[in-house]
């Protein structure tokens, strides 16, 4: 540990990268470092010479500060500021006792982190083997399965268009003060400009997700209607790349016993090889849904 000899920066995207404490688990930490001290050091990323970047105890700063309650410092050495956010989540993930939707963000923010890393686990086999994506790699390190690592994914972008402009919901979404729909929180990554969204309450998150549901089910309900006219070889295929990522449980399943039932009739009717492998891959997500 050390004692603080250089200012410390703070990065509005790393602070906000990480779940707000509830008002009891602050009201409890200023409590503990005002009667004992702040006995942990602040973990500080040495982003060169003459920057400290915070990476961990935002929130410890900011009171030892109010307090005047002397602190000291770790540093540790990172590649970026994408690697900052991993070693933040990492962090965050072996500390505190996550609920599901906690959980949920940050195997996505994980998922994203990674992705936007320069190189990420996109290409790491070698000649001859099969490309490890990125999915793979948090899938297996969190032992769920790659569908639910892409569900949520989702799950963290869309909380962070929602976060842009209304810090206090998503707050309360994540600490389960609020209880919006996940399906509606992922349906606001579908939208044709999500950048311009702006989220109000609850109840204009709702209404936004359900006008987002409803063009997109058009859409893809459109293209199946055309796929069944053209009678397509790739249907099933086609389906696949449209199911919207924000569906219900529910509606998962049944869209899933629905293509399951067309293989198994195009495989009989037309002896089609394709039907069977296709129809190996959808039992397979059967069971991903049933029991992840």
């Amino acid at each position: 540990m050390l004692s603080v000899d250089q200012p410390i920066t703070i990065l509005k995207e790393l602070r906000e990268h990480i779940i707000p404490l509830g008002e009891e688990e602050l009201f409890l930490l200023e409590k503990s470092l005002t009667e004992e001290g702040c006995r942990e050091p602040l973990i500080v990323w040495e982003k060169n010479e003459s920057q400290l970047v915070l990476v961990d105890g935002h929130n410890r700063f900011k009171i030892c500060q109010k307090k005047n309650i002397p602190y000291k410092i770790r540093k540790i050495k990172l590649n970026s500021i994408e690697d900052a956010k991993v070693w933040m989540i990492d962090n965050q993930i072996g500390r505190r006792n996550l609920n599901p939707d906690q959980m949920s963000y940050y195997r996505g923010l994980k998922y994203l982190s990674l992705k936007k890393r320069k190189g990420g686990y996109d290409n790491v086999k070698s000649k001859g083997q099969s490309e490890t994506s990125t999915s793979e790699v948090v899938a297996s390190f969190f032992k769920v399965s790659e569908s639910t690592i892409k569900r949520d994914a989702k799950f963290a972008e869309g909380l962070n268009i929602v976060g842009r402009t209304n810090p206090k919901l998503k707050a309360q979404i994540l600490t389960g003060e609020s209880k919006v729909k996940k399906g509606d929180v992922q349906a606001l990554c579908s939208a044709k400009n999500p950048d311009r969204l702006s989220i109000k309450n609850e109840a204009d998150l709702f209404n936004k997700a359900k006008i987002i549901k409803a063009e997109i089910l058009e859409e893809v309900e459109s293209g199946l209607k055309k796929l069944e006219r053209e009678k397509s070889k790739n249907l099933q295929g086609e389906v696949k790349n449209s199911e919207p990522i924000f569906l219900d449980k529910s509606d998962r399943l049944r869209r899933i016993k629905g293509l399951i039932l067309s293989a198994i009739n195009k495989a009989i009717n037309e002896r089609d090889v394709k039907a069977i492998k296709e129809l190996k891959r959808l039992i397979e997500k059967l069971e991903d849904e049933l029991f992840d």
